[in-house]
């Protein structure tokens, strides 16, 4: 071990010296802001892709709306695995099993679609409109499609679930495969439990159903905030195996190599350098043993969730007090004496509190410890290390390189435990690097005469390689450069595929009420309606009322998506408004030559004992929408059904019901795989042989905005073959007496 604390300054530094003195610190600073460049795991916000429109031979890396395809292996080699990364289902405030996805889909809660891998505090509530809060549980959903090349022998598959905090229950094909800790809706109820495990499955052709219940009400990382690798049961295998031994065998280095410098103190007692570094290569070793692949609770089954937090909390308090205290003992004439003072208060306030509190408390503070506590034994660090190697002190120089590596990588630590980098945990290489250098130096103590050359070489080796690193980051920064303008360019195209997009949906959503006023207005010249002729001119006025606002509508679709467009409501008698509502659409039915049916409620007094509060102009928006799908996917002869059906509350209820209307046709029907997808933006079903106007999935979403501002709720009921049967429902008041 290099004791520095006597050797004398060399020169003074030159004002070179200084300078790269001051590139250190840049280079250090300038690491924290780069870092997060190299976290490129962006999905897209675009439909799953359909499995009808996958070509064979190809393979998906990315979930798209819950759903995964695998038509060959993505990655060769037998000892390789997949990521199941991308959008995943995520329920939240729900535990639901194989059995609830089993049951009709209108029992189950709306799912999110989130990006995992992630903490789910990094998700929004999309009803409440804020984020999701660190305790709570959930249910995440995958649904993983392997072609039948790829189960052929049956083979068995598994999956890597490397960090889900803080106990999970894994289903897979509604098999349950196990999990870690109690899973629990409440803090009583559950018990973490957090260490990598390997599950393995039987895979079935076709659909592979994975559902992942998740609590957490025991600290600050919530979710599955690590990739889950998937592949086959050798590959999970080996990645397994050859993880933990990797981490043993680094372990192993840092207490062999803290054993040797204790040895190296107590045979020695002046080399208090030599306790201090052996107490900081124990204090990572020990950090890695309960990080990453969890050696010790592999080993060491019995081992309290509790006491295996505060250890990796108190090991890196400790790591940074023996730092602190190491540099200063290094190199004293470059220390500041109050450091190691003020620092050790700070780091040992910390352990206390962390042995005095539990996890779901001090695990909180994880980011104000980092960048309040640890950030700055790091600067300072950097600082004594820089200075040292410029007034060029004995050993110090490899020192500064060895260190360097080391906060390259302590700054990776911060930022993956802080949320900004989707990495890994890899200090204990940064200290495995900076081990090594010490290692020289301790070697350089027996041979004085090699010295002076060694550190003469290495001096020009960092200043070749700080010449790299600054080509190399101006480099990066005209990358950089480029890739922004290479977005700009791709949001402006995506803003011109939105325009164009919304001409389309103008021509179609403005047809019908054209359609509907051309009729008249030829019924009117040809002389078909005569005695009504005011009565069919005051409906082409309506239609026109009509055809202007769904212009507006069309144009501040945004606007009606976000629940900022105007609404005119009024209190109307149901009966009373879609009895004229359906009379207005039933000549457009018969022109079509298809059978019209009227159904409205057979209760004289109904319709004066409720009301429903509506915009009137934006139902009929709904209806004529409904009206105009069913004639487009009904054959000549067919029938359409237009029926009203007020349901009354029961007797235990405080007075509402609700009216219920529903478009039934006789046409194509629509594939049950594509019920949820109509109503997306830009959703459609299979338009029919021969159709004159194919749609382009606008409509339905519009219709599904209105419904939601009236506080009602849209559907279809439809099988290929046997017809649809769209219906909407809205709240209904009974009158207010007097």
């Amino acid at each position: 071990m290099s004791i520095n604390s006597n050797n004398p300054v060399v020169e003074q530094p030159s004002n070179f010296e200084k300078r790269v003195l001051r590139a250190l610190l840049v280079l250090a600073v300038l690491a924290i802001f780069l870092l997060p460049a190299f976290n490129a795991n962006a999905f897209s916000d675009e439909a799953g892709i359909q499995a009808s429109s996958v070509e064979p031979g190809t393979a998906f890396n990315e979930a798209k709306r819950g759903e995964m395809f695998f038509f060959a292996w993505p990655y060769e080699g037998k000892r390789t695995a997949a990521a199941l990364d991308g959008e995943w289902e995520f329920y939240w405030n729900a535990l639901l099993g194989p059995d609830d996805f089993r049951s009709s889909a209108a029992t189950l809660p709306e799912p999110q679609m989130v990006s995992v891998p992630g903490p789910w505090t990094d998700y929004m509530l999309k009803d409440a409109g804020e984020p999701v809060p660190h305790e709570g549980y959930a249910t995440f959903r995958l649904r993983v499609y392997l072609d039948e090349t790829l189960t052929r022998d049956r083979q068995t598959l598994g999956i890597y679930p490397k960090s889900i905090a803080s106990s999970y229950r894994i289903w897979i094909n509604g098999s349950h495969k196990g999990g870690n800790g109690i899973v629990g809706n409440d803090r009583s109820g559950e018990e973490p439990g957090s260490f990598p495990k390997t599950i393995y499955f039987e895979p079935q052709v076709g659909w592979n159903e994975i559902i992942i219940q998740i609590s957490n009400f025991s600290q600050r990382n919530a979710g599955i905030w690590q990739s889950i690798e998937f592949g086959t049961a050798e590959a999970i295998s080996w990645i397994r195996v050859a993880r933990v031994a990797a981490q043993v065998f680094i372990v192993g280095i840092f207490f062999v190599m803290g054993l040797y410098y204790l040895f190296v103190y107590f045979n020695r007692r002046q080399e208090l350098s030599a306790l201090l570094f052996g107490l900081l290569c124990l204090s990572v070793g020990v950090r890695t043993i309960v990080l990453g692949e969890s050696t010790a609770l592999f080993l060491l089954p019995g081992l309290p969730w509790e006491w295996a937090v505060k250890t990796e909390y108190l090991s890196i308090s400790m790591t940074a007090l023996t730092l602190l205290l190491f540099v200063h003992r290094e190199y004293p004439q470059e220390s500041f004496s109050w450091a190691p003072r003020i620092g050790g208060a700070v780091l040992l306030g910390c352990m206390i509190l962390v042995l005095a509190l539990p996890a779901r408390v001090y695990t909180h503070y994880l980011t104000a410890f980092i960048w309040g506590v640890l950030l700055p034994v790091l600067l300072y660090a950097i600082y004594i290390y820089g200075l040292s190697a410029i007034r060029r002190r004995k050993g110090s120089l490899t020192n500064a390189v060895g260190f360097l590596f080391f906060t390259v990588f302590a700054l990776n630590d911060m930022l993956f435990y802080s949320g900004f980098l989707a990495t890994d945990d890899l200090l204990s290489i940064g200290l495995f690097a900076f081990l090594l250098t010490q290692a020289l130096n301790l070697s350089a103590r027996f041979s004085r005469a090699m010295l002076e050359t060694e550190r003469l070489t290495a001096e020009l080796q960092e200043t070749n390689r700080s010449l790299e690193r600054t080509v190399e980051e101006r480099t990066f920064s005209l990358r950089e450069s480029n890739d922004k303008l290479q977005k700009a360019y791709e949001r402006m195209a995506e803003m011109e595929q939105f325009r164009l997009r919304l001409l389309s949906n103008i021509s179609h959503e403005l047809k019908t009420p054209i359609t509907s006023i051309k009729g008249f207005a030829k019924a009117l010249r040809d002389a078909v309606i005569t005695s009504e002729a005011p009565k069919y001119a005051n409906r082409i006025y309506e239609r026109s009322l009509l055809l202007e606002r769904l212009i507006y509508d069309l144009i501040e679709l945004t606007k009606l998506e976000t629940k900022q467009a105007q609404f005119h409501m009024m209190e109307t008698s149901p009966i009373t408004y879609f009895k004229e509502l359906f009379v207005k659409y039933e000549w457009e039915l018969l022109e079509k030559g298809i059978h019209s049916q009227i159904v409205l409620p057979q209760e004289q007094n109904a319709d004066k004992r409720y009301i429903v509060l509506i915009d009137r102009i934006r139902i009929e928006q709904v209806l004529a929408n409904l009206v105009s799908n069913a004639i487009r996917h009904t054959p000549s002869g067919g029938t359409v059904s237009l029926v009203l059906r007020l349901e009354e509350p029961g007797e235990a209820a405080d007075g509402s019901g609700c009216a219920i209307v529903t478009v039934k046709d006789t046409g194509t029907g629509i594939d049950p795989q594509m019920h949820r997808v109509i109503f997306e933006r830009f959703g459609q079903a299979v338009q029919p042989p021969g159709a004159e106007h194919r749609g382009t999935g606008l409509g339905l979403a519009i219709c599904k905005e209105i419904v939601h501002y009236h506080e009602g709720k849209i559907w279809v009921e439809s099988e290929p073959g046997a017809g649809s049967e769209f219906s909407f429902y809205l709240p209904m008041d009974s009158k207010r007496k007097g």
